[in-house]
């Protein structure tokens, strides 16, 4: 689903809005099997809080944006780049054409070694726990199978007791929140 090119690794679980709204959907028109497989899928959401990019770029649109800012400036090969980020802290701030901040990280030399983290409190990012995610797919997936509101916290309790045994939740709170996070994944 228009994941970046080598060598460029991004979670898109984890940081794209847009990618996990489509799985939710391809999830959803695979019935409830489908819907159910999504919960080990989300396994590589880790338990942290994470940043969830919100904004219109694709990931592979991100990586090339990457991977070109890094190109121009010499960096874009494993070792230029490893000296250029130990020199910096081990991250660097690159700045996106939709005006998004992401973090150049380093991973493994004989592998996707561009490593992006959507930046912490910049435009077209919400930062959200990862229990948190795990409910806002879920209830968007629980409400396209039962032509649901994905915002009726009874279709949310509904959602993370059936498919993560969660809790029920009395509210969905905004700013990163759970109401926050459905909002931002109906948007994308």
């Amino acid at each position: 689903m228009d994941d970046p090119s080598h060598p460029v690794l991004l979670n898109t679980w984890k940081h794209h809005a847009r990618w996990i709204r489509r799985r939710i959907e391809s999830a959803a028109a695979g019935g409830s099997v489908a819907v159910e497989a999504l919960v080990p899928e989300m396994a590589v959401v880790g338990s942290r809080l994470m940043d969830l990019y919100t904004g219109s770029l694709t990931p592979a649109e991100i990586g090339e944006q990457v991977a070109a800012q890094l190109r121009e400036a010499g960096r874009f090969e494993f070792e230029p780049l490893a000296a250029f980020l130990q020199a910096r802290g081990e991250f660097s701030m690159l700045t996106l054409t939709d005006g998004s901040q992401w973090t150049v990280r380093l991973g493994p030399a004989d592998g996707r070694y561009l490593h992006l983290h959507p930046g912490r409190w910049v435009p077209h990012t919400v930062r959200v726990q990862a229990n948190t995610l795990r409910s806002a797919v879920v209830t968007h997936a629980h409400a396209l199978l039962t032509g649901s509101d994905p915002m009726a916290l009874s279709v949310v309790n509904e959602a993370r007791r059936r498919y993560l045994a969660l809790l029920p939740v009395r509210e969905l709170t905004g700013d990163g929140g759970l109401g926050a996070v459905i909002a931002a994944l109906a948007a994308a």
